[in-house]
């Protein structure tokens, strides 16, 4: 390997853990951001959805004019209908579970639960995607998974939550609603690559649209479940810790560690970056029982990340292909 290569995979290898350590945060800070018992007063869970993702999307069609030269709206407007159910999926159903989850269960058994959309992702690509077929390993990484969120929805040792069984279901459901999103986008990837002539969507563009879409379609739920901040004026009520929570939301989980992901991408391939995934609810766990004080059980939570982990590497595990 050159003194560049390996340059660029140091630079891959900082800027991907950077990427897990915040989105790690995301799990300790949203308990904090829509649990009055843990954080104080706060906002509705769709309005903290709603400004999070407004403030993304102006960064995102920035980003997106800024490197591409262009917003392509018309190749958006002909994907109208699969980019809506794209959004639907990953930023309405999936910030429902996310935000309203964690009113209910504790940070760390949240970092864990969502982590299993990794498996979700290959189950649901064997099903519908032609490219993606099941394995023993898939079925073996997949197997395990499933003991991990029986261990955590049955013996975690974090009991002081309003109803853990209730939260853990709808994390659950938001890994899933994440896992069909990205088995969608995947499909929607390998159609638009086989018509050649037409416009070949980036990771940012898909991005920002998907947001969008899903900005439009979560703003009326959320308005109509919190009529009040029809009034602009209740915006400045808004206490200036969920200000701050959305800010790291918005700006640091959103835009910052995506980007930073992407970059890691480009020097690395994605197989191995994916990988790197796995780290998340590592992060999620540590950061939980470090400011918020939530419970660790030296058994539950290093066996279920295990299982995670080891669930994750097997799906993704591919013969080495020998090389003439």
């Amino acid at each position: 390997m050159s003194n560049i290569n390996k340059k660029q995979e140091i630079i891959a290898y900082i800027l991907l853990i950077l990427t897990m350590v915040i989105w790690g945060g995301t799990w300790p800070i949203g308990r904090w951001l829509v649990s009055e018992k843990v954080g104080g007063a706060t906002i509705p869970p769709f309005m903290i959805a709603v400004i999070r993702y407004f403030l993304a999307i102006i960064c995102f069609f920035f980003i997106l004019k800024f490197k591409e030269g262009s917003l392509n709206w018309q190749f958006a407007k002909e994907n109208w209908k699969i980019l809506v159910i794209m959004g639907f999926l990953s930023v309405t159903i999936y910030q429902a579970g996310y935000l309203l989850g964690e009113i209910f269960t504790a940070a760390s058994d949240a970092s864990i639960m969502v982590a299993t959309n990794a498996i979700w992702v290959v189950i649901l690509s064997s099903i519908f995607l032609k490219t993606e077929f099941f394995s023993w390993k898939k079925a073996g990484g997949t197997f395990l998974a499933f003991i991990a969120v029986i261990l955590v929805v049955g013996f975690s040792p974090n009991v002081d939550v309003l109803n853990r069984f209730l939260g853990d279901i709808l994390i659950l459901a938001a890994a899933l609603a994440y896992a069909t999103y990205t088995v969608i986008s995947r499909y929607f990837l390998n159609k638009t690559k086989s018509e050649t002539e037409s416009y070949q969507p980036s990771s940012i563009w898909i991005m920002t649209w998907v947001s969008f879409f899903g900005f439009l379609i979560t703003t009326p739920i959320a308005l109509i479940i919190s009529p009040e901040y029809f009034n602009p004026l209740s915006y400045l009520s808004i206490p200036p810790r969920v200000w701050l929570g959305i800010a790291y939301l918005a700006f640091l989980s959103t835009i910052g560690a995506y980007t930073f992901y992407l970059e890691g991408v480009k020097r690395l391939d994605a197989s191995r970056a994916a990988i790197f995934q796995t780290l998340v609810p590592l992060f999620g766990v540590l950061f939980s029982a470090i400011f918020l004080h939530e419970n660790f059980d030296v058994f539950i939570y290093p066996i279920s990340l295990l299982l995670v982990i080891l669930g994750i590497t097997l799906v993704n595990l591919r013969k080495n292909k020998k090389v003439d």
